[in-house]
């Protein structure tokens, strides 16, 4: 399907990712598989005087995602197109997967789009059951996504991994096996992943714990470390290092490699999501990708002027990849140009980071030596 000079961001489908995935070039499309990642409806913020229980704002968050379901194959279609991305369900209520699958799958089957599911080792069978029935009717195959906590014993996700094949008989051949170490900080890949208080892993170390590696259809190794928050930037100009690419980006060449994973992160946003923050407002900070890091305009919160005096100061910077780059250079770079102009939304400008950085990778990728 792909091989190592592929790019998989990992996006909550949200709006601002929507329009990013909307406003990538087609000739970038093809070097992008995303894995679109559903996540639960915010529900009403309760007023003081009619507080609601955790369980009552769970129900209204299931009973609207319940309503949109076959929605979001069409929303697909209509940000991204006809394009191979992957489905995952694994942010949203157990209790909704089997019919979240079945739902997404069906309808992406009518609309002719290839969704690819995404599952984990932890589902409950029967969901297991589904996704891959879902699979093997439309031909799509399927993503085993795999995390850290996987690697901690090594004889059992061995195990693990055998039984999930064998019970739904499956072959490696048929699947894309993404390794999704999430979060990491300041540590470096090279330096390795803590597993556990014992174990530590390279990129050449993981191949040799997957069983069978060069069976599976396509391998990918994903992890994001950007921070939860910009709380530790001053306002003005920050650079935060891009410690995932740079790692990956350093041991791909390395002769120690059975076989190279593709790309995969989490753009410019924190690998673990959130819900509670999504009722605190952003202040007027842009993210924007270089090649090694992250530059930082931080704003103030609820002074969305600052966006146009933060974008005139990025797009006259040096790093600035001009107006011609992507959607969100020209975004930016025109914001900078109307001091007194529409200062744009959180959204907007996330979607412009956003959209950047998915161009900015792909370069990156496809350059590769």
């Amino acid at each position: 399907m792909f091989n190592s000079k592929h790019y998989i961001p990992i996006l909550k489908w949200k709006a601002a990712e929507r329009l990013a995935l909307a406003k990538l070039s087609i000739p970038a499309k093809r070097f992008v598989s995303p894995l679109i990642q559903v996540i639960m409806p915010v529900p009403e913020r309760p007023k003081k005087d009619a507080e609601r229980s955790l369980a009552e704002q769970l129900e209204e968050s299931i009973t609207k995602l319940k309503a949109r379901l076959p929605r979001i194959p069409e929303e697909i279609l209509k940000y991204w197109g006809k394009t191979p991305a992957f489905i995952d369900l694994s942010l949203i209520s157990a209790s909704l997967r089997d019919e979240g699958f079945t739902k997404i799958l069906t309808v992406g089957k009518k609309l002719d789009i290839l969704l690819i599911p995404v599952i984990c080792l932890n589902y409950d069978k029967w969901v297991q059951t589904t996704v891959t029935s879902l699979a093997k009717e439309n031909k799509t195959g399927l993503c085993l996504r795999l995390f850290r906590t996987d690697f901690a014993h090594q004889t059992a996700l061995n195990r693990r991994i055998g039984d999930f094949l064998n019970v739904h008989h499956l072959s490696e051949k048929d699947i894309d096996l993404l390794i999704d170490f999430q979060e990491v900080k300041d540590i470096d890949l090279l330096e390795g992943f803590q597993i556990t208080d014992e174990q530590c892993l390279k990129l050449a170390d993981l191949n040799q714990r997957i069983p069978n590696l060069l069976k599976w259809r396509t391998f990918t190794f994903a992890c994001g470390s950007f921070p939860v928050d910009l709380s530790a930037c001053e306002l003005g100009v920050n650079y935060i290092p891009r410690s995932d690419w740079n790692s990956w980006a350093r041991q791909i060449s390395s002769a120690e490699l059975q076989r190279k994973p593709s790309f995969a992160d989490y753009t410019i946003q924190n690998p673990i999501y959130k819900e509670s923050l999504q009722f605190f407002p952003p202040s007027a900070s842009i993210r924007y990708t270089l090649k090694d890091r992250w530059l930082i305009m931080r704003g103030q919160k609820s002074k969305s002027v600052q966006y146009l005096a933060n974008a005139r100061l990025l797009s006259q910077l040096p790093e600035f990849f001009g107006a011609s780059f992507s959607y969100g250079d020209a975004y930016i770079e025109g914001k900078g140009k109307d001091l007194k102009g529409k200062t744009g939304n959180a959204m907007t400008w996330l979607a412009a980071g956003i959209n950047h950085h998915l161009a900015c990778t792909v370069d990156q990728i496809a350059n590769l030596t």
